[in-house]
């Protein structure tokens, strides 16, 4: 009896030790800097070329001449909503915090930072909620997503000084206010992200055209999202368009299990394949902006050992390259005229 307990008082110290140690490592070290600073590059970009795409329309679309008027844009605000364009009506005030938008999306994408991610979210949420006839459906994730961003590093990488930012925060490892809001709102994100991708599994899973596999059939025929002739004809293969259907059901329920999973492949796999999914998405159905969020919030779920393992086996797979095809010359080949060259310039001297 006495051996039991003591064998129990074992373990449970040590796994008092090993949480005590996660804590730790929570409260000391900022983790996912690399995913969070890819979904900034992201979201970025994606805003920028959300309003770019229209540029020339962009006074039918978001102006105070809209087909859309302020009023109506007003009463369909949510609850909470707001947005600057909404805050005058002469086309001064429009054009201004139009253009506002693209600018501080611009220096957001480069610089990164804590006053930018906030103004980035008041800029996209402004944008977003003039207009919602014309999103694509990323906004929603990607309009939670940026208020979580507000607590995180997002300039770790990517972004001008980033080296000497990680060195600081290496310097200053100890456990810290800043480092447990980064982390929270770091695994808040992948927590959002892989809640929405689960739910989007399940309910297409319980779908009848899903479970039929046609789905990618019907998707492909609907009016306004046949960007590509290819994609209309590749989906009307039977055996290719139900592989797609089942695939995309079982990606999209996998990625929870795929982020705590032990096995880091596992992780790389899913998320390669959910941007895979997601580029075909622009590629086929013209969702372009939808399409570049997702794969920013698919970025965020990959850990930072991952990315570097990721680089270390892509300079692997460079060096064997350079060693298979060898210099474009011989290590003591002479250049044909080279040496004609070389007596000429001796004589001009």
């Amino acid at each position: 009896m006495s051996g039991t307990t003591a064998l129990l008082g074992k373990g449970l110290r040590a796994s008092t030790e090993r949480l005590d140690a996660a804590v730790l490592r929570f409260a000391t070290r900022k983790h996912r800097l690399i995913g969070t600073a890819l979904l900034r590059v992201v979201i970025g970009f994606a805003t920028i070329l959300y309003c770019l795409s229209d540029y020339s329309k962009r006074r039918f679309l978001w102006g105070r001449d809209s087909y859309n008027s302020i009023s109506t844009a007003k009463s369909a605000l949510p609850r909470w909503g707001f947005s600057l364009f909404l805050w005058g009506h002469s086309t001064v005030w429009f054009e201004i915090v139009f253009h506002a938008v693209i600018v501080v999306s611009a220096a957001f994408m480069i610089f990164g930072g804590r006053l930018l991610t906030l103004a980035q979210a008041v800029m996209m949420w402004s944008l977003h909620n003039r207009n919602q006839d014309v999103l694509e459906g990323g906004d929603n994730l990607a309009q939670i997503l940026i208020l979580f961003m507000v607590f995180t590093v997002t300039n770790a990488y990517f972004a001008p000084g980033a080296k000497d930012r990680r060195d600081r925060m290496r310097e200053l490892e100890r456990p810290t206010t800043a480092t447990v809001l980064h982390n929270l709102a770091a695994f808040l994100i992948v927590f959002q992200t892989a809640v929405l991708y689960f739910a989007a599994g399940y309910w297409k899973i319980t779908g009848k055209v899903w479970q039929d596999g046609v789905a990618m059939y019907y998707i492909s025929r609907i009016t306004g999202f046949q960007m590509s002739a290819t994609y209309t004809h590749l989906m009307s293969n039977a055996m290719l368009s139900t592989a797609i259907s089942y695939f995309t059901v079982f990606v999209e329920l996998a990625l929870p299990f795929a982020i705590l999973s032990a096995r880091p492949w596992i992780r790389k796999a899913n998320t390669l394949a959910l941007e895979g999914m997601h580029v075909g998405i622009m590629a086929g159905m013209g969702l372009v902006c939808f399409g570049l969020l997702m794969i920013g919030a698919d970025c965020a779920c990959l850990r930072d050992d991952d990315y570097r393992s990721i680089a270390r086996r892509l300079r692997s797979f460079k060096t064997r390259i350079m060693k298979r095809t060898g210099p474009l010359l011989p290590r003591h080949a002479v250049i044909p005229g080279a040496m004609t060259a070389g007596r000429d310039g001796a004589a001009d001297a």
